[in-house]
Order: structure tokens, then C-alpha cells, then sequence
């Protein structure tokens, strides 16, 4: 059975609890020390599958805030506004999440809060500490707080912050293995493993089905003929569906916003992306939505794709057009485009197909940063 291994970092006393993925039965407990100058000496047993770490409380910091906003991913997206000139530092130099903690009596709805605990820590201390755990051939999936999960357990009992954050988060053993089994079979109370340091020894490659994606991406319609097909006359017989759906991915993307129509959409949402480019999850979204505006406006007739698979930087497009000179005519109408869309647009492969056709595979690097 999968087993899951919760480094607590306590110095020279940390410890790796080993249990049982299914049923969190504690399957063995192993000593190691932690030092932020030290190589980690730690040999995870066989049969975890994957690790939590847990950082002393005193590495992170703390604010209480009270935020409009119900959605938790909304909050995480504002928070760096929100702690600017709060806190010590910059706040887009951290990694932050948050808490929902209670919800504050109101007025009107207009006027409905809900207190939230910013948590944040340095991009280079949480970068440091991942290299120390790849150097011993860890990759956490998580990065929590056991100190921190038990101070959020009192503030929602109505424990008072500033007596719980000036005071000590003292733990006995036990506490600490009821925490880490806590923290190991559900989600974590937080974690920092987000943005640029999210965890990727799964990452996952978005494969686009064209078929599928015809109201998602706003911008395709497929017909199915033995290929997916990318027919240009379909998509003004549609315009009513793409333009409703556009505006609907826009509004889930930036809560609030709401533009009239689709005019300029896609160069709104890269706008926004840009300043808000360490949003990580934010940007594939957009990034995506632009992508499959762009596509639309290149579409060759005659031309048939097949597949579309994008990860963090890079598009391959995979399909099949009449001759090589459509495929070249593809190319150069993806490469030529002012507004940086894609970049370094290269046909990997080409070749005639079973039906004679010229079956070919693009690939091109994300431009916009």
C-alpha cells in the first residue's frame, strides 16, 4: 500500500512520520537533522510515494486581514495588493496563502467580509529549502505547518491571534503525530508549493482534444469526419455561443470584470496576466483563452488539427493540411503576428499521411511573459 512520509523540520530533532496513504496508520518513525547550511541526510523507506514538510511557525509570517471577497482562490490573487506596505519586504518576493477564518456580521451584502490569515514566506527561503531536499532526491508536494494547523485550530475556538502569535505553539509528541497525520491524509492547513515552486514531478501537460474545446477555448469549432476538423464556416454560424462563453471565461478569470464584448478581449486578458504574472494558475487560464484566439485567427482552409498540447512553456500542434506549402502558410501566419503570442515557431515534423495528406507537428515556445 502507497505510504506518505511528514518531514517535521525541528533542527536537530526533526522528524520523518511514515504512514499509511489509505488509513494514516503510522507505519515508522525516523530521526534526521535539518540546517539551513547542512546537506540533508535522510533515506525515505520503500514505498512512500510522496512527502509533506512542515516548517517551524517562527519561518513564516503573519497578518489578519479582513477581505471582501468570499472566493478563496480570488483572496490568494489579492493578497500581495493587500499586504503591500503591511508587512516587511515585498510582498511579490513571497509565496502567500490564506486561511478563511469567520465571516463578519454586515450591514448590507455589499458590505460582507470575511477575516482571512495571510500566511507568507520568502521566495528565496522556500527556495533554498526545496534544493536541500532535491540534493537528498525529495520533492515535497506539500510545504505546511503543524504549529500552524494547531494556532488555526484555536483562533477558530476564539482564540485571540496576538496572544496565540506572541506566545509559543508548544506541541508534545503526540500532538505533533496527530498533526502530521492530519496534516499527511487531508489538505494541508497550507500550502506554499504554488506559482513558481508548484509541485511538478507530476506535471501535468494540458492536451487539448479539439472536439472538446470548441466552447471552452471561444474561439474553435470541430467536426468530426474521421479527423477533427477546424471548419472556418462553422465558427460565424456560432459567433452567439463564442462570444457568451469568451465573456464568461474573462469574468471567472478576474472576479468582478465584466466587458461588454469581446472586442479586444484577448489583449485584455494578456494585460492583466502581465501584471499579475506570478500568478501562475492565473496565467495558464488566459494564457490559454489567448492561445485559442489566436489559432482561430491563423486557421488555413483545408487544414486539420488533430491535437494541441501545452505545458508551462511550451505548444506543440499536431495535424494534417492538403500540401507542405499549407503547412509552411500555417507556420509563418503563427510566426508572424506582432503581438508575441507564440515564438520560435518550428515545424518538427512532416510527412505523408496514410491518406496521402502531409501530416504535420508544430512546435513553438510561449511568448508572453
Amino acid at each position: 500500500m502507497p505510504r506518505v512520509a511528514y518531514l517535521e523540520l525541528m533542527g536537530a530533532e526533526s522528524r520523518a512520520y511514515i504512514f499509511e496513504d489509505e488509513t494514516g496508520r503510522l507505519m515508522q518513525e525516523l530521526s534526521f537533522e535539518y540546517a539551513p547550511d547542512k546537506p540533508i541526510e535522510l533515506e525515505l523507506p520503500e514505498g512512500v510515494e510522496e512527502t509533506i514538510v512542515s516548517v517551524p511557525l517562527a519561518e513564516l509570517g503573519i497578518r489578519a486581514l479582513d477581505i471582501p471577497i468570499a472566493d478563496i482562490k480570488s483572496i490568494r490573487d489579492i493578497l500581495p495588493f493587500e499586504l503591500e506596505g503591511m508587512i516587511l519586504g515585498n510582498p511579490q518576493e513571497m509565496v502567500i496563502d490564506a486561511i478563511p477564518l469567520v465571516s463578519l456580521e454586515k450591514e448590507t451584502e455589499e458590505d460582507a467580509k470575511q477575516r482571512v490569515l495571510a500566511i507568507y514566506m520568502e521566495n528565496d527561503k522556500l527556495a533554498s529549502m526545496l534544493e536541500m531536499f532535491k540534493g537528498a532526491k525529495i520533492d515535497p508536494r506539500a510545504v505546511t505547518s503543524s504549529e500552524l494547523a494547531e494556532m488555526v485550530k484555536g483562533l477558530k475556538n476564539g482564540s485571540n491571534l496576538t496572544d496565540m502569535v506572541v506566545g509559543t505553539i508548544s506541541l508534545n509528541e503526540n500532538e505533533r503525530l496527530e498533526l502530521a497525520r492530519d496534516e499527511s491524509t487531508n489538505e494541508p492547513t497550507v500550502n506554499f508549493r504554488m506559482g513558481k515552486f508548484a509541485y511538478t514531478k507530476e506535471e501535468e501537460k494540458t492536451k487539448l482534444m479539439l472536439f472538446k474545446t470548441a466552447a471552452l477555448a471561444a474561439a474553435l469549432l470541430l467536426a468530426l469526419s474521421g479527423h477533427m476538423v477546424l471548419k472556418a464556416s462553422g465558427l460565424s454560424n456560432s459567433a452567439a455561443l463564442i462570444n457568451a462563453k469568451s465573456l464568461q471565461i474573462y469574468s471567472e478569470l478576474f472576479t468582478g470584470q465584466k466587458p461588454p464584448n469581446t472586442n479586444g478581449l484577448k489583449y485584455k486578458a494578456e494585460a492583466k496576466v502581465k501584471a499579475l504574472r506570478d500568478k501562475a494558475e492565473l496565467y495558464r487560464e488566459a494564457d490559454m483563452l489567448g492561445l485559442m484566439m489566436h489559432l482561430q485567427s491563423t486557421n488555413k482552409p483545408g487544414l486539420k488539427l488533430n491535437e494541441i498540447t501545452v505545458d508551462n512553456r511550451t505548444v506543440i500542434i499536431k495535424g494534417v493540411a492538403k500540401k507542405l506549402d499549407d503547412v509552411h502558410a500555417f507556420r509563418d501566419d503563427l510566426a508572424g503576428t506582432p503581438d508575441g503570442m507564440l515564438q520560435k515557431v518550428t515545424i518538427s515534423e512532416s510527412g505523408a499521411s496514410a491518406t496521402g495528406d502531409t501530416a504535420f507537428t508544430i512546435t513553438a515556445n510561449k511568448g508572453i511573459e
